[in-house]
């Protein structure tokens, strides 16, 4: 028990924090996670999305065709705790938990590849246990880890069906499992996440190229044909769910988004500096060379202090805490000391010899950031959620490196560590609100509110922050047989489409002269359609309302007119 029980406090700590508050924290819900929330209770309805389609492994949704495990994973939670944000958030929270339980196990099997030296007593140099229970820990109090579990993010559970994977991967290679754990896991991620297609196989390559020997060792027990036709099924799921996405309506989002479709231009200076030299324009200053360098410089921009320790110009407040960083700013210090244990590992004359696990944790540092770099976005905390992971084993080991070394020093910096954290989850909870709450679309929830409680002829409501209609479902549980019967949604090509109507709730720009001349209406806006110089005490005008934010940031005004 005592082995146990500093994962049982991280397990305890990192379920506290995953399911506090779950419901209100951010205050708001994206257009995605009301998405995947309607989608879910759709299935649950009917068995099928919000267009009609049957079962569908890829979802429509506004266009972009979300990857459909997390809105399978969605239903029961649905059904047992209703269409609500809770629900739609439950699964995510509980894939962060699960991901601590598994970053332990992963860790383990990591450091147990070393080839322990023995000191004098006979005794191992480390205590595999211990380190994987600090790192456990680290991912527990991890701010960015935490964050991304209290919202319905695909490459949450990702990030968890990935340790897994890797895990069980690791313990096929030293032939403690089968191979159909790792391959179940893998195909799982590919469903669930876009990132996946490109990460999991680069993961996989990494582990395969370090272990070839023992995998192939391993793989050569399934040439038989009852167990290749075993593995069929896997392969097979894996290709479908792989190229679905990349070709075909499912791949124009993904090809928007790539940063291979953007093409920079060329600057009026390269072009007067080269003009004389044409082999120099076309080798040196081309456009695979201008994306070259932008894919390297998004590359290098996730391992910027600026973004892991406190909060940059770059950084959308949606994917990390407002004003911090992704990470604790003290963890700086777990990082440096498990960064210096693993390049001790890998010098010559080392105490360690140069081991595989030191190569495994630092490539799958370097390529964690991979896909996020391969987007228009210069820096994504959201697709590089993965870099949890090798950061938090890394933490590990510079904690037990310090607590080994010097208790007195790791004392201090505990407590020290200890109030920062305090600090940084105060600041989550209670006072990041404020600024969460435009980013997560504060305000839709209340104005759903509004038009239950006032009944009208017609609503009006402005689209002008995109996807309106996906709130009015969700809120009002809209029956999902009646929606997809009249599903009125308008395709926008390469781009997500949109929804015009549904029932009497019209979503369009509106203006003064439609509320002077439509009577019995509820119009919804921006401060932009609904402005200071309205008369809101007209002689037409039956109700008026404001929403805002907590810091009294104007969202919405809602006018319903007289009949």
């Amino acid at each position: 028990m005592k082995k146990y029980l500093l994962l049982i406090i991280a397990l305890a700590v990192g379920t506290f924090l995953r399911l506090w508050m779950l419901s209100s924290v951010p205050n708001g819900l994206t257009w995605d996670e009301a998405a995947i929330g309607y989608n879910a209770y759709s299935l649950l309805k009917t068995g099928r999305d919000e267009h009609g389609a049957l079962l569908p492994i890829v979802f429509k949704s506004f266009g972009d065709y979300k990857p459909g495990a997390y809105i399978y994973l969605t239903v029961p939670s649905v059904a047992i705790f209703g269409l609500n944000e809770f629900a739609i958030r439950f699964p995510s929270a509980l894939a962060g938990i699960l991901a601590i339980f598994g970053i332990y196990l992963l860790t383990n099997e990591i450091l147990s590849i070393i080839q322990k030296k023995k000191t004098n007593n006979s005794e191992p140099i480390t205590n595999n246990s211990q380190i994987a229970s600090f790192a456990a820990l680290a991912l527990a109090l991890s701010p960015w880890h935490v964050h991304f579990s209290h919202g319905a993010w695909e490459v949450n559970v990702f990030t968890t069906l990935t340790i897994f994977a890797l895990y069980y991967f690791l313990r096929f290679v030293k032939g403690k499992s089968s191979l159909y754990p790792t391959l179940f896991f893998a195909c799982f991620s590919l469903a669930m996440y876009q990132a996946a297609k490109l990460l999991t196989p680069l993961v996989y390559l990494l582990f395969v190229t370090l272990f070839w020997k023992e995998f192939w060792h391993q793989l050569t027990k399934y040439f038989g044909l009852k167990k290749i036709l075993s593995l069929f099924p896997f392969v097979l799921f894996g290709l479908w769910i792989f190229f679905g996405s990349l070709f075909g309506s499912a791949g124009n989002r993904l090809t928007t988004l790539s940063i291979f479709n953007y093409k920079p231009g060329l600057s009026a200076e390269t072009k007067a500096t080269d003009n004389q030299n044409s082999v120099s324009l076309d080798l040196f200053h081309n456009q695979k060379e201008l994306s070259a360098r932008l894919v390297l410089s998004r590359y290098l921009y996730h391992f910027s202090p600026e973004v892991l320790f406190y909060e940059g110009s770059i950084v959308t407040e949606r994917g990390h805490l407002p004003g911090l960083g992704a990470l604790n700013p003290l963890e700086f210090i777990w990082l440096v000391l498990g960064l210096i244990w693993l390049v001790k590992s890998l010098s010559p004359g080392s105490h360690d010899t140069p081991d595989r696990s030191t190569i495994l944790i630092l490539g799958l540092l370097l390529i964690a950031p991979i896909p996020a770099s391969l987007t228009l976005a210069e820096f994504s905390t959201v697709r590089a959620l993965f870099m949890v992971v090798p950061l938090a084993i890394i933490s590990g080991i510079g904690i037990y490196y310090l607590y080994t070394n010097s208790k007195t020093f790791f004392a201090l910096i505990t407590a020290i560590y200890a109030l920062c954290t305090v600090y940084v989850f105060d600041n989550y909870f209670f006072h990041s609100q404020t600024v969460l709450a435009k980013e997560f679309n504060y305000g839709y929830k209340q104005v759903v509110q509004i038009i239950k409680d006032h009944p009208a002829k017609k609503v009006v409501f402005t689209d002008v922050y995109g996807q309106p209609y996906i709130y009015y479902v969700f809120y009002t549980a809209y029956d999902p047989v009646t929606y997809q019967k009249n599903n009125e949604f308008i395709s926008g090509g390469l781009d997500v489409g949109r929804v015009d109507r549904v029932g009497n709730v019209e979503f369009h720009q509106f203006g003064s002269s439609d509320m002077m001349t439509q009577p019995d209406t509820l119009f919804i806006g921006s401060e932009g359609n609904i402005n200071n110089q309205f008369d809101i005490a007209g002689p037409n005008i039956d109700l008026f309302r404001q929403i805002e934010t907590p810091d009294h940031h104007i969202l919405f005004r809602v006018i319903k007119t007289k009949p």
